[in-house]
């Protein structure tokens, strides 16, 4: 993490992050140019911008840079740095005539120093560019809609510059993991595995001739994994498990690497099935460890639930899971890492009423209740109870003068309408100053074309959002990352197979918050876009038009557009809570 003066700049693999403050209204500035620095090398031109000063009033052809088309903000994401360089921004305020811009270079910000990597020492942190909702991808139909079915046969042909593009490092980073054996002269791979439907993912599997896969049940019907099933069965190289849990799952997402003597040495974890979705269609996160102790942790938990297949999560596997939490060092001791392992509850379903707080659920809301500033999040469909009901509850505590800011999003419709209802309407954001604290939002693509924008595809299976992670106090002395295939509710300990990642490191925590405000910040604009068509009823497609056009500004062609950044006290951001 980064600050200077009045910027912050922090990054993971695929994006960097860029906030920034001035402690008065600008005159005649416009907005800001951002100059990408590069090992101390300045590019003279601002980086991309895709909205201008107005569709009618500007005649210049989109794309421009931010030297025409300014930043009428102050955040901003840069998608395309490049990876392991001293990245650095300067942040010119460009001021004049919206057709005559100057960069006001005197009053340049200058940000500290950034590296967009997935290299934290022993651990790697990889997320992919999931997200089907952007305007690039919405224009990969040469002119035509994309539709649910011209995505699928995107994400799933190996030559698609779309499959690399969505999947990000992901596909390059699998594929480093399962070279070991080959490179290492010899060893064995271990799997627990919930879906497994990708063609290369399953080349990579079969292509080492120790691997042994637990492969778990998708449903009653198994029908996501019925034809992996069938292949890996007639594999010679593969030792298969079936774990058929029936209303339960096995929900994890690991495969332990051990050397040729049968040493556990890293482990392969994460939020991502094993899916053209789960790779392309979904946000999600990769985490790649080396660590002997852990990855012993994770073999010791393979082989409990291989010995669990005929008991179906039954008392020992459970018993073991609850008394066995894992905790090691990292990175020549600076960071620490602590694994929890489900099912973990004496019962095998959640009671309706009064359920006991599962062990693992237990350690993350006491890590919430200790947060000093902030809790962000990404979640899917964590159930009932699950961290927003934890998170509502202790922000409700906190005084006034140290309000809890917390930023969220949230992929199932339900549970994203209820938690910005409570967290919105409830006494918890009573007080003046409590829009800055709290943003939640759910998922939503842009249902039709206006202005610079064309109609977009949110998604295509059940998840837009499917990380699980909670990022808690990331610009304080003791941040904190929780993350694994754990859902963050009550459901995911009583009835899946799970692991929990709890990762204490400075770095990392960036890392994460980026992945976290980068989607926060794309759906917020979506679903308030969608709340408009929604409240003014519209179903044509010129109904929505005129919904979304209504809601819309172009770039301001005069300096008002700071008033709302301003008030008698000075600069107001709504995420205050990173330029404290």
């Amino acid at each position: 993490m980064n600050k200077k003066g009045s910027s912050v700049v922090i990054a993971n693999n695929d994006v960097v992050y860029l906030w920034w403050s001035v402690p008065r209204k600008i005159k005649d500035c416009l907005g800001f140019s951002i100059h990408r620095v590069v090992n101390q090398v300045e590019d003279p031109k601002g980086l991309y911008a895709t909205v201008g000063f107005g569709v009618k009033t500007d005649k210049r052809k989109s794309p421009q840079t931010t030297d025409e088309w300014p930043i009428q903000s102050f955040n901003w994401k840069d998608l395309y740095a490049p990876s392991d360089k001293e990245l650095q921004y300067r942040i010119y305020p460009m001021i004049g005539k919206w057709d005559n811009l100057k960069l006001d270079k005197k009053h340049v910000i200058i940000t500290d120093t950034a590296n967009k990597t997935q290299k934290f020492g022993d651990v790697k942190i990889i997320f992919n560019r999931g997200i089907l909702s952007t305007q690039a991808f919405s224009k990969s139909g040469n002119g035509k809609p994309v539709t649910p079915d011209s995505a699928r046969k995107l994400i799933t042909n190996p030559t698609s510059v779309w499959r690399k593009r969505l999947a990000g490092q992901m596909l390059y980073n699998f594929t480093k993991f399962f070279d070991r054996a080959v490179a290492e002269g010899g060893g064995r791979y271990y799997a627990a595995l919930y879906e497994l439907s990708d063609k290369g993912l399953i080349d990579q599997l079969i292509r080492n001739k120790n691997t042994q896969v637990i492969l778990s049940n998708t449903g009653t019907d198994d029908k996501t994994n019925k034809a992996a099933r069938k292949q890996l069965h007639a594999e010679p190289n593969i030792t298969i498990y079936d774990r058929m849990l029936g209303s339960h799952i096995g929900h994890n997402k690991f495969v332990i690497y051990a050397d040729r003597f049968g040493v556990p040495k890293a482990v392969l974890t994460g939020s991502t099935n094993w899916t053209p979705t789960g790779l392309c269609g979904q946000t999600n996160n990769l985490v790649i460890i080396e660590s002997e102790p852990l990855a012993q942790a994770y073999k010791e938990y393979w082989d409990k639930l291989k010995a669990d297949i005929p008991d179906k999560q039954g008392e020992v596997l459970r018993t073991w899971c609850k008394d066995n939490s894992f905790q090691v060092k990292a990175n020549q001791n600076k960071t620490d890492l602590k694994v929890w392992f489900s099912p973990n509850t004496k019962q095998k379903t959640k009671p309706a009423k009064n359920p006991s707080t599962p062990v693992d659920m237990k350690e993350v809301f006491d890590r919430i209740g200790k947060a000093k500033e902030s809790v962000l999040f990404l979640l899917f469909n964590p159930g009932k109870p699950s961290i927003v009901d934890e998170i509502k509850t202790i922000a409700a505590k906190r005084p006034a003068n140290k309000p809890l800011f917390v930023r969220g999003a949230i992929s199932d419709a339900a549970t994203a309408r209820q938690a910005t209802t409570n967290i919105f309407s409830t006494d918890i954001l009573a007080r003046p100053d409590t829009y800055y604290e709290a943003r939640i939002t759910g998922v939503a693509a842009i249902p039709g074309p206006f202005s610079y924008f064309e109609a977009e595809l949110l998604k295509i299976g059940f998840a837009t959002i499917h990380d699980k992670i909670v990022v808690i106090d990331p610009f304080g002395t003791n941040p904190i990352v929780i993350t694994g295939s754990h859902n963050l509710g009550y459901a995911a300990s009583y009835k899946n197979d799970e692991n929990m990642v709890i990762i204490e490191d400075k770095a990392i925590a960036a890392a994460y918050t980026a992945h976290v405000l980068d989607v926060v910040n794309h759906f917020k604009w979506r679903y308030k876009l969608q709340k408009k068509v929604i409240d003014a009823k519209a179903k044509t497609l010129a109904e929505k038009k005129k919904a979304l056009q209504k809601g819309w500004n172009d770039l301001d062609e005069y300096d008002k557009w700071m008033n709302y950044y301003f008030n008698t006290n000075g600069f107001i951001n709504r995420d205050k809570f990173i330029l404290k």
